[in-house]
């Protein structure tokens, strides 16, 4: 299965090194708001300023600040699903339906960590936009298909009538989860140092439970 287009906005990749770089510095400068929740309100002067630019570079780079916003939740969108295109064949490494499921769910929340901010931002965005919220289902359906790829070694293990199904759902079930993980910085009373055991679980529970 190929990756879906996930492109929100076309910006020329600079030709000069110090163009390139000074266009990952605003990308840094924009994430760093968006964690802190101050992106809405920061000006393109505060934004170039922090990114230790300046506000003409900001605009030839980008344009306008909206820009900016959609190439910071493309490249998040963009990460999780390199990401999960990683998983392909992976599965046969591991010994068993536990280890790949620990393997599948690592590798989500390692995308996850601190960026707690973007993620708000895709939520919001896909509130409010039926064309963005169209390419987050697309990409929700790529990482079902992928986890349903890496499991695919241990199916036999997955006690579900419909154990492609079981997997693509507890994928979105667990991703549900992370979200509220990574926007409210809790999942109930779970000790953060639990997060990656107590994820884990969850699919497999859900993978291995009564038919």
């Amino acid at each position: 299965m190929s990756q879906p287009d996930l492109t929100l906005v076309q910006v020329p990749e600079p030709s000069q090194v110090r163009s390139r770089q000074a266009l990952e510095r605003l990308l840094m400068a924009g994430e760093e708001l968006l964690a802190t929740n101050q992106f809405e309100e920061a000006s393109v002067a505060e934004i170039a300023t922090r990114a230790e630019s300046s506000v003409g570079t900001f605009y030839r780079l980008l344009g306008d600040k909206d820009t900016l916003s959609q190439l910071l939740l493309q490249r998040f969108m963009q990460r999780l699903a390199d990401a999960t295109a990683s998983l392909r064949g992976a599965g046969a490494d591991c010994r068993d339906l536990a280890e790949a499921v620990r393997l599948l769910t690592d590798t989500y929340i390692d995308v996850y960590t601190g960026r707690r901010g973007v993620l708000r931002a895709v939520i919001l965005r896909a509130s409010r936009s039926a064309a963005f919220r169209d390419r987050v289902h697309q990409l929700n359906t790529h990482i079902s298909s992928m986890a349903c790829d890496c499991l695919a070694p241990f199916m036999d293990q997955v006690l579900h009538d419909n154990p492609r199904q079981a997997v693509a759902s507890g994928v979105q079930m667990v991703l549900g989860a992370l979200n509220q993980h990574t926007v409210t910085g809790t999942l109930g009373e779970l000790p953060a140092e639990s997060l990656r055991r107590e994820i884990a679980r969850l699919l497999l529970g859900y993978l291995r439970g009564p038919r």
